[in-house]
């Protein structure tokens, strides 16, 4: 018997790529519309902020107020304080501080707390045992808690009723003695 040679066998044809490779174009691509959407949301976020946030600065001679405010709340900062705002009696003859120790301060988190703290420093050369008398006798029956000397060296009248706490600190600074007001109020407690 004769053998013929066998013609040669055609070439396969190339296997389609295999599952593997499709699921990496497909996690990359996945990947980048998450890119891409999560950029445009960071972009949305920002524009709506730019336009809901209002900062505004006024300058009023020497004095700066300033107010921010946002969907979330605004913070109000105002140098001017009298002694109907603190709802303390300020110690005849006292001057202000000017080193930016006094202000009003309200924040407002919307429909959630509303806190305004009202804080004034001032001094006298009068000495602290005349200041201290002048506000035991002002003071009287509402201070609910009194300190002769604190762990900083201050005399300290506290009055705490409901939702507010005014304090008055007093402390002895070479010859002078400097007063420290303070009004905190929650909600809208504003009565003296």
């Amino acid at each position: 018997m004769d053998t013929y040679p066998q013609p040669p066998s055609p070439p396969t044809p190339p296997q389609p790529p295999g599952a593997r490779s499709n699921f990496v174009v497909i996690a990359l691509l996945l990947l980048a519309v998450i890119v891409v959407v999560g950029c445009m949301g960071i972009w949305v976020g920002l524009r709506f902020l730019s336009s809901a946030v209002h900062v505004n600065v006024e300058h009023d001679g020497g004095k700066k107020e300033v107010s921010i405010k946002t969907p979330l709340g605004s913070l109000e900062v105002n140098p001017d304080l009298d002694e109907a705002s603190l709802g303390l009696p300020i110690y005849p003859g006292a001057t202000r501080q000017k080193d930016h120790d006094s202000a009003t301060v309200s924040i407002d988190i919307a429909n959630q707390a509303k806190v305004r703290v009202i804080a004034g420093k001032f001094e006298t050369p009068d000495p602290l045992d005349k200041v201290q008398t002048f506000y035991h006798d002002r003071l009287g029956d509402q201070v609910t808690k009194f300190k002769q000397r604190d762990e900083t060296g201050k005399t300290v009248f506290e009055i705490k009723h409901d939702k507010q706490e005014k304090v008055v600190a007093l402390k002895t600074s070479g010859d002078r003695t400097v007063i420290e007001l303070v009004r905190v109020s929650q909600g809208s407690a504003e009565a003296n």
